[in-house]
């Protein structure tokens, strides 16, 4: 269920952004574009950024995990995006800054779906050898296969 989340058309390994603001505009217009998000999706990023931040720092890699309403998703996605700088973004939780350059946005269509995906994204990035593939991978491609091999396994454990 969750691997079919995942789609060639969103990843982006290379993102060429100054801040977490050009990384919204950019990564919800290419969703809209694409048809799995809906207008006002940029700013429903923005608002429900400030004020639940997404930022989880995990041992060995700091991600984000940006996501809004479901009003504003077409049909549900994960889009993975990596960007050339290091941007500052804020911690889930306690709001303290932080910084990374990998980025998972959720478009959640269905709101009860919503645990057992950030339990399977915890599960998968507290898991080191995972991360340090994630990490090393520069191909869409090769992204693609290691997260629905990932996340296929995840699922299969749970039922």
């Amino acid at each position: 269920m969750i691997n079919q989340m995942f789609d060639i058309d969103l990843i982006n390994l290379n993102v060429d952004v100054e801040d977490e603001q050009q990384l919204f505009d950019f990564i919800g217009s290419d969703a809209i574009e694409k048809n799995f998000a809906k207008l006002g999706y940029i700013s429903g990023l923005e608002k429900r950024e400030l004020s639940y931040p997404t930022g989880l720092q995990f041992p060995d890699i700091p991600i984000a995990l940006p996501h809004v309403d479901s009003k504003y998703i077409g049909k549900p996605f994960i889009y993975i995006a990596r960007t050339k700088k290091v941007l500052k973004v804020r911690q889930m939780g306690d709001g303290r800054e932080m910084s990374t350059n990998n980025f998972l946005f959720l478009g959640i269509k269905n709101a009860s779906k919503q645990p057992e995906l950030l339990a399977h994204m915890m599960n998968a990035f507290q898991n080191k050898e995972f991360v340090q593939t994630f990490l090393k991978i520069d191909s869409n491609e090769q992204m693609l296969n290691l997260m629905n091999t990932t996340f296929e396994k995840l699922e299969n454990v749970k039922n």
